[in-house]
């Protein structure tokens, strides 16, 4: 989350920020949020959005000041890339439609049943779009002007490890503590753990797979699956835990790969880095511009390092 400098209380009736003179209005923010929302519940479900990210800030209440500054940052980058003679035009937003949804929807019709679906209009889903655009079009650009040095990437990684190495684990989950304790019994007798998972494990959607849960970073689990993620940060590569306790049962963890190295993470601390920098960039163009924001904001720790 990007907050600027002009962020405050004062209220204004009606009206959520301004830019450069620019009225950004609650009537018209509460109409877009309503499809971000409907989006998000069809892909979540409801109650993902009552969910806390940390004290005092749901999901919901995030995604609210998230789509603030984007609606800020579109005015701010329209005038950023008219400069550059990189303006998105009507032709661009057509072709991204046409592409991304109404050729993989099927067609006019399935793609007018889709707006329908979010209720939203043609004209409001194009100024979304248009933003999107922006963004890529405007970051894109940006980046190309970045060079990064080895060294600089280096101590990027160095600093924020833990945000960058990963591991990729299996698990079988059982009810209980007996028959946990069979499964372990059964590993060191040199069963096959990927056969284990896929006849005594009782969570369906990874033991079709031999448990395996694919490769994730340090607190990217969610909060009911802690235990696992801080077990598996804990082991080596091929080591199996002991049991561990969470309100969906018993879990046997193996560490199937562990990923740890600036040269094989090379890649992602460059990326992260980048991103960072383009974050700071915008940052920069709000300070420059006239913002004023009305809406009330909980100062956001960002994620990024």
């Amino acid at each position: 989350m990007l907050l600027c400098a002009a962020c405050g209380n004062n209220s204004k009736e009606g009206v959520l920020a301004e830019v450069d003179g620019h009225l950004i209005l609650e009537e018209d923010f509460d109409r877009e949020f309503e499809i971000k929302r409907k989006i998000y519940v069809s892909q979540y479900g409801e109650d993902f959005l009552k969910q806390e990210l940390e004290e005092g800030l749901t999901i919901e209440e995030f995604l609210k000041e998230e789509l603030l500054f984007e609606i800020i940052h579109e005015h701010i980058l329209s005038k950023e890339l008219d400069k550059l003679n990189m303006a998105v035009t009507q032709e661009d937003i057509d072709e991204y439609i046409q592409n991304n949804y109404i050729n993989r929807l099927g067609g006019e019709e399935n793609y007018d049943d889709y707006l329908d679906s979010l209720g939203v209009s043609s004209g409001d889903f194009r100024k979304i779009i248009a933003r999107e655009l922006m963004y890529e079009r405007h970051s894109q650009h940006f980046y190309e002007q970045i060079d990064l040095s080895e060294d600089e990437v280096r101590d990027y990684y160095e600093k924020n490890k833990d945000v960058f190495i990963k591991v990729r684990a299996s698990h079988i989950l059982v009810k209980t503590e007996e028959e946990g304790r069979e499964v372990l019994r059964r590993l060191q007798a040199g069963e096959d753990f990927a056969s284990l998972a896929a006849i005594m494990s009782i969570d369906t959607n990874s033991a079709v797979k031999g448990g395996d849960l694919g490769y994730f970073t340090k607190g990217s689990m969610a909060e009911q699956y802690k235990e696992i993620e801080e077990a598996a940060f804990s082991l080596k590569e091929g080591e199996v835990s002991n049991l561990i306790k969470t309100d969906f049962g018993y879990h046997i963890v193996l560490i199937e790969d562990r990923v740890d190295s600036f040269e094989d993470l090379k890649e992602e601390a460059e990326k992260a880095l980048k991103n960072k920098k383009y974050y700071e960039e915008l940052n920069r163009l709000m300070e420059k511009a006239n913002v004023k924001v009305y809406m009330d904001l909980r100062e956001n720790k960002s994620n990024l390092p």
